[in-house]
């Protein structure tokens, strides 16, 4: 009997857990909140890819400026540096290559990562 209350609180706990889970909101420029919850429930390597993209998958640096170093950019982009920014914010996707932005009235740049260094199911085949 105790064996049987500890299985039915253990499952409710995971149950009302996964049902708590904070989605991220920065995936509501993407993503619907009722997508978002099917991602965690039927794919959650894509939730974690997601989440590890917008934590990691571009960066703000400057533009190098020695020899040698010329970047093909993708585009320009007008950006507020006083503010946080994603890839998703920006309106951009992650794709298989890296992607460079010149930030329009500065010497800085965005630079996109690409999948494979953000997807860890990539890295561990």
């Amino acid at each position: 009997m105790k064996k049987l209350l500890l299985a039915t609180s253990l499952i409710l706990m995971i149950g009302s857990n996964l049902e708590a889970q904070e989605i991220d909101s920065r995936l509501l420029e993407k993503y619907k909140k009722s997508e978002i919850k099917k991602m965690i429930a039927e794919n959650p390597a894509e939730y974690q890819f997601e989440i590890n993209a917008l934590n990691r998958g571009m960066f703000i640096s400057e533009i190098p400026t020695e020899k040698g170093k010329d970047i093909v950019f993708d585009g320009e982009i007008k950006l507020n540096l006083e503010k946080q920014h994603t890839y998703l914010s920006i309106g951009k996707e992650i794709l298989d290559r890296y992607q460079y932005f010149k930030i329009k009235g500065t010497t800085k740049m965005v630079v996109i990562q690409p999948r494979i260094f953000l997807d860890p199911t990539i890295l561990n085949k």
